[in-house]
């Protein structure tokens, strides 16, 4: 080891300037280690009080030393790895015992100082935690463990906020029917305040269980799709909460019978009336006013060749209509308008959709009072897909939890 003067070093006086608020303390001894690479500070109480680390209260006088001292891994001084050494005093609390003092540039228990803790935190937010522990040459384990502190503080910080309005989704992590996760999303806030394992009437009741009967009572509006297990535990746990149908999840039911309805008439017809359809699949399924000008010329030569298609696409662009009401009895008069119109259309896959909108017609309707989709939270899906790709997928569905948790938190 190679000893330096205490003061006037450049990574000294960098480390001073990190650890200007450890007052009490003072830089007594630095040394750099050419084998390892390693610069080592032993910093020494000037005080004779100490703080607990317990419960945080300053005690007037520190019983002893401990015998070993401990090490702190701090911020790298100029690319070089730094360690920081301090003697530990112990203290005797009425509340806590005797326990070791708390010094001001790390948490109890900890074996990083709050600044590298935050350079961690920083770096898993965009890269895996594999590429952070090949970054900062530490074990998997220690950054996990630190991200699963973090979580636990924020998400129950953020869980006893006042939730009004909540939006409710599956999540597939991997291969298999039982690898779901179910994401609860306030809408208010914009973040995620629960996960859970599965996707079953169980799971969301276990997020109903934690919120408790009393905040349960006080939801306004829940946001799904329409899986009967969701719509089962809200009813049981929050009657009173309106339930708002996913307006996407919806067109994608319309956009799935016009498919329908292209299949069969793919295989009903022949020669050039299944020539014109061959390859029309997506051009059906888009909305006219977004298509270009020369697309619209290929799909008005396919309904001069096929009306049932015709009557299908013009349905579908129709029911976009509904939308645009912001009371439920304009919307809802629009809704019977449509089903006017297909009435005497042989059309069985949207007299299917038109089962399943009378089904469920409040949360349908619902639209039109709350105006609500859960437009993000299905982004916020797409970017926890992207989490579980960055980082290769994970075996246990904990750790997947706490990224989640920890990359949709701010």
């Amino acid at each position: 080891m190679k000893s330096l003067k205490a003061r006037g070093t450049p990574a000294t006086d960098i480390l001073a300037s990190q650890l200007a608020a450890a007052s009490g303390w003072r830089i007594r001894f630095e040394a750099y280690d050419p084998g390892s690479g390693v610069w080592v500070y032993r910093v020494t109480p000037t005080r004779q009080s100490a703080v607990c680390s317990g419960c945080g209260e300053t005690k007037r006088r520190a019983l002893d030393t401990k015998n070993c001292a401990r090490h702190w891994r701090h911020l790298d001084a100029w690319g070089i790895r730094t360690i920081i050494v301090a003697p530990l005093r112990r203290v005797a609390c009425r509340r806590c015992g005797i326990r070791v003092e708390l010094v001001p540039w790390a948490r109890p228990r900890s074996r990083l100082t709050h600044m590298f803790e935050a350079e961690i935190l920083r770096r898993a937010r965009t890269t895996s935690i594999a590429g952070v522990c090949r970054q900062l040459e530490l074990h998997w384990t220690t950054v996990m463990r630190l991200i699963t502190h973090w979580v636990e503080q924020a998400t129950e910080r953020r869980f006893r906020r006042k939730i009004r309005i909540i939006g409710v989704d599956e999540i597939n992590y991997g291969r298999g029917k039982d690898k779901y996760l179910t994401i609860v999303w306030d809408h208010e806030a914009g973040h995620v305040v629960w996960i859970g394992k599965g996707k079953e009437q169980q799971t969301l009741a276990r997020f109903f269980e934690k919120l408790g009967p009393r905040r349960s009572r006080g939801l306004i509006a829940v946001t799904l799709d329409m899986a009967q297990a969701y719509i089962a535990a809200v009813r049981e746990h929050a009657p009173q909460a309106d339930m708002v149908f996913d307006r996407f999840h919806i067109e994608r039911h319309l956009t799935e019978a016009v498919n329908d309805v292209r299949k069969a008439e793919f295989w009903r017809k022949g020669g050039p009336h299944r020539d014109a359809i061959r390859g029309k699949k997506f051009l059906l399924l888009k909305k006219r006013r977004r298509l270009h000008w020369r697309r619209r010329r290929e799909l008005d030569d396919l309904f001069r060749m096929n009306r049932k298609l015709h009557i299908a696409y013009m349905l579908k662009e129709q029911f976009d209509d509904a939308w645009y009401y912001r009371t439920e009895r304009g919307m809802a008069e629009s809704l019977l308008r449509w089903r006017r119109l297909l009435r005497w259309q042989r059309l069985p896959p949207l007299r299917r959709f038109w089962n399943m909108i009378q089904r469920h017609w409040r949360g349908v309707l619902a639209w039109a009072k709350h105006g609500l989709s859960n437009a993000a939270l299905e982004g916020n899906n797409s970017r926890a897909r992207g989490i579980s790709q960055r980082g290769h997928g994970y075996r246990n569905p904990d750790n997947l939890m706490q990224i989640l948790y920890f990359s949709c938190c701010r």
